[in-house]
């Protein structure tokens, strides 16, 4: 009998441990409340439209993960953009600043000498102060050299292409049954569409001065436990994917028993150097899947990414512990056609033109899809037309891990606990200038939201331009209610401080000269070199004595 007891007493004990450490492998975030430094996950897609995404009412696009949580979260209508191209974009992104504070130009190019300031904290950085780890995914383009990338800056580990794809050749192994012709060698440079940007202001003309290799074809760059590593030169866009999901949902893996922050800028679904077919690229899983031809499978391809991400998330047990934002970085480049995008209803009827994308400050340029998603937090199927800014990632991390902002520093961008949280909460920004468009008199902001209200004080078309195009100067403004018409057809006033909308105007005018005070315009602020870097010899490259080719010319 007493054997029989001592057998029962460790057969029930052992069941009781195994129970414990069941727990404990679903991971030790059971310890922490859902609201103690929730694990934080961004997406944020390169060149996507407004009218995009399957729940911003495209009839063909495959976007099942990303509708999925907009549809059980909340989604945001009117979520703008820090800069209407990429690099002011995302610099606005990572500190919570107005891009012009800190001196970033509108876009880097793949071999320049500088990068945001190293003084400058980002949210990696930031979060780290309360115990998260961090991991970034996709397009950095902050400045390539390695001091600039993410993994000095903060974030423990990184995986991507430093810049935008277009910025250098790539290789895309055929498919079977590929309908598609091997990308060549020597179709297309960077220098091509570097041109547009410099043209639009939106780049220096300095930064192709010195040629270097580096920025001939494109790098797979992978840093961790500070080592930064060349995986692959030129990269080859038909595995991409598949590297960019293992690498995000073993980051989560890695750090689910601590708070994390996992910041994935895609490198979909911007257009390519004109070497790949259509200028746009997918998997051999994707490629030809949808009707939306190689922007919906490029679209397709970057939602499976996500999936993974959230599959993972799922399966830990961790998803009432994360918070899921997305949105994009600016608007689609129309001059690329069917490859680069759609505006959707943003489309600008009044200026005229058919060119309001990426590079304008027109609603299709800066208004971007965004949803926020976190179960047991963020009511489902909700959805707010306060203005929210990707300037906002910085403050709203900042409160979520129980942290201040930084003294001493000037931040544009506000906490969106308030209209995440609360189902008729209001936005704190009662002003939201919109730099990087078309600007008069000087520096200054091209447009600003006042509530339902957004002023331009001026305007041109996005990217590249168009035929009969040109920039226009108000004064003082041009004023649309863009809740009533997001299409910005139907001005309420023009040149004009009078009228029924005087007061506003007054407002506006008042909020800008406010604005004019407080903006001091950065300056970049070059980091020493270091061992092998000077003039022509920045980019990223694989190997100097090979060309910067250690994968294979970009053919196959």
């Amino acid at each position: 009998a007493t054997v029989s007891v001592l057998y029962c007493f460790s057969l029930t004990h052992m069941k009781q441990s195994l129970a414990i450490l069941s727990l404990a492998a679903a991971g030790a975030t059971a310890l922490r409340e859902p609201t103690d430094r929730p694990n934080i996950v961004m997406f944020f897609v390169d060149d996507l439209g407004y009218g995009d995404l399957g729940f911003t009412g495209h009839p063909t696009t495959k976007s099942p993960t990303f509708d999925k949580l907009a549809k059980n979260g909340k989604i945001l209508t009117s979520w703008y953009s820090g800069c209407p191209v990429c690099s002011g974009s995302r610099s606005a992104l990572m500190t919570g600043r107005q891009f012009v504070r800190l001196g970033v130009p509108g876009v880097f190019g793949p071999t320049v000498d500088d990068g945001l300031n190293l003084n400058e904290t980002v949210v990696g950085k930031q979060l780290r102060k309360a115990g998260y780890k961090s991991a970034a995914m996709g397009k950095w383009h902050l400045g390539q050299r390695e001091v600039y990338l993410p993994g000095s800056r903060g974030f423990d580990r990184y995986l991507g292409i430093p810049y935008s794809d277009d910025m250098g050749q790539a290789r895309a192994t055929p498919c079977k049954n590929d309908s598609f012709p091997s990308p060549i060698i020597g179709e297309s440079r960077w220098e091509e569409t570097w041109a547009d940007y410099i043209a639009d202001g939106h780049a220096r003309s300095t930064d192709s001065v010195n040629p270097d290799p580096g920025g001939e074809y494109l790098p797979l760059v992978y840093q961790k436990d500070g080592n930064t590593t060349v995986l692959e030169q030129p990269l080859d866009f038909s595995t991409l994917a598949q590297k960019y999901r293992d690498f995000a949902t073993q980051a989560v893996e890695d750090f689910k028993d601590d708070p994390f922050f996992l910041y994935m800028p895609f490198s979909h679904v911007h257009t390519t150097a004109g070497n790949q077919p259509e200028r746009q690229y997918a998997g051999c899983s994707f490629k030809n899947s949808t009707k939306r031809g190689m922007f919906g499978d490029a679209l397709a391809e970057a939602d499976w990414i996500a999936e993974g991400v959230v599959d993972k998330i799922e399966s830990l047990g961790l998803q009432n512990n994360t918070i899921v934002l997305f949105t994009g970085d600016n608007g689609p480049w129309m001059i690329m056609g069917k490859s680069g995008g759609s505006t959707g209803l943003l489309y600008g009827r009044a200026s005229g033109y058919w060119n309001v994308g990426k590079g304008s400050t027109w609603e299709g340029g800066v208004r971007e899809a965004a949803f926020a998603y976190w179960p047991g937090q963020i009511t489902p199927g909700t959805r707010t037309a306060e203005v929210a800014s990707s300037l906002d990632l910085f403050p709203t991390a900042t409160k979520l891990a129980g942290l201040s902002l930084p003294e001493g520093v000037y931040y544009d961008g506000k906490d969106l606990s308030p209209i995440l949280f609360n189902d008729e909460g209001k936005s704190e920004h009662e002003f939201l200038f919109l730099y990087g468009g078309h600007h008069c008199n000087g520096n200054g902001p091209s447009a600003v939201r006042y509530g339902k209200y957004k002023a331009h004080f001026a305007t041109a078309p996005g990217m590249s331009g168009c035929s009969g195009c040109h920039p226009i100067c108000y004064e003082p403004l041009m004023l649309f209610n863009v809740d009533e018409d997001p299409s910005e057809a139907y001005p309420l006033a023009v040149n004009t401080t009078t009228g029924p909308y005087a007061d506003v105007i007054a407002k506006i005018m008042a909020a800008k000269a406010e604005e004019a005070k407080t903006m001091h315009y950065g300056t970049l602020v070059k980091a020493p070199d270091q061992p092998g870097e000077g003039p022509g010899k920045y980019g990223v490259c694989c190997d100097r004595s090979k060309n910067c080719d250690c994968n294979g010319a970009p053919s196959f």
